[in-house]
């Protein structure tokens, strides 16, 4: 049998959700049927953390003009990707602009185009240059796409409304990983420069809007004020960043607060953490949130996260609505582990590779 490639439209390979989900499923996927390879746009293309491995494990990198930029270009770039290399399956994880993606895929001759929603928004708001395509691409994907997928129920409706059908794929990791991270929480808040009496607050995500960075160091000004032993881990990159140092540093809490950057050791840092937050303005299903489940930590979420997203007992949904006082006993109150339900067992990233090989070799089912 001949090797399958899945050419897949990513935009970007940091270490946000959707690329960290894509890579799970690389690495467990059977590389002897699929081959995974990668588009993504000319600013990020210093954004490497996974660019060596997926050359190593048989992948490639095509790097193009971001559509939002210069669309012509972009067009001229992908039709040449289809023209001069194989390509068996378009597999798109864009969410805005992802119809066209499908489209030029189906006039290169590619059979299997999947639409891929990780998700509720494309958070480009109320602009009018966005208002006006939107519609186009938003057809575009549904006339073009062969097989409907999504991290979350949410996700789905919010990409395909509530009348097509899709699947759900659940945003597999390494489950283990997190259960059995090899250190102890002292010795890892020892590493960090911790006290070992802290009270340690965890967020992972990109510094960009969607993340809520601002609201988050609202909020950790609140709790430090009556509750000075207060830690923030705050890991991630992207634009908003020296922003948010600012802000922490002219609300007086730039002690309190550990900007980590990007970090390959989640699994042990997550075990320093009391509580995981996630004031998110917008999600799917986040992977950090299945991976903080899995490591039994209390999970605080605002309620524009999915619903589906609780896979344990101690996770409480806060409405960004509400004053900090909630936020802030949310997040205080005790317990502070948690226990998996039976539903967190599906994100085993085997399952989630199983359920992906199949929908590539059945298209359209």
């Amino acid at each position: 049998m001949e090797t399958k490639r899945v050419l897949h439209f990513q935009g970007r390979m940091g270490k946000g959700g959707a690329e960290t989900f894509m890579m799970n499923a690389y690495r467990n996927i059977d590389r002897e049927k699929y081959q995974f390879d990668f588009v993504i746009y000319e600013e990020y293309a210093s954004v490497q953390p996974y660019h060596n491995e997926i050359q190593e494990l048989g992948g490639k990198i095509f790097v193009v003009p971001n559509p939002n930029k210069h669309i012509l270009k972009y067009i001229k770039a992908v039709n040449k990707i289809f023209d001069e290399n194989q390509v068996d399956i378009v597999h798109n994880e864009i969410f805005f602009g992802g119809g066209l993606n499908l489209w030029l895929a189906s006039k290169a001759g590619v059979k299997q185009r999947i639409a891929h929603s990780h998700a509720t928004t494309d958070g480009k708001g109320n602009k009018f240059p966005y208002n006006l395509v939107r519609p186009l691409f938003s057809k575009l994907l549904m006339t073009y796409a062969t097989d409907f997928l999504a991290c979350s129920q949410e996700a789905g409706v919010g990409l395909y409304g509530d009348k097509q059908k899709f699947i759900n794929i659940p945003n597999g990791i390494n489950l283990d990983a997190y259960r059995y991270t090899g250190i102890s929480k002292q010795d890892m808040r020892l590493s960090l420069g911790l006290p070992s009496d802290a009270f340690v607050i965890g967020h992972i995500g990109r510094f960009e809007t969607q993340k809520n960075h601002t609201f988050l160091m609202q909020l950790m000004q609140y709790i430090v004020e009556s509750n000075p032993n207060t830690y923030l881990l705050a890991i991630g990159t992207g634009s908003l960043e020296s922003r948010i140092h600012a802000l922490a540093k002219e609300l007086g809490i730039e002690k309190n607060v550990r900007f980590l950057g990007e970090r390959d050791d989640i699994p042990q840092l997550m075990s320093a953490m009391d509580v995981f937050v996630l004031p998110s303005l917008y999600e799917g299903l986040p992977i950090v949130a299945v991976e903080a489940q899995a490591a039994n930590l209390k999970l605080v979420m605002s309620t524009e996260v999915s619903i589906h997203t609780k896979l344990s007992e101690n996770v409480v949904f806060v409405d960004l609505q509400d004053d900090m006082a909630v936020w802030s006993q949310a997040i205080l109150d005790s317990p502070f582990g948690n226990k998996s339900l039976a539903d967190l067992e599906a994100y085993d990233m085997n399952n989630t590779a199983e359920m992906l090989e199949k929908i590539y070799s059945n298209p359209g089912e």
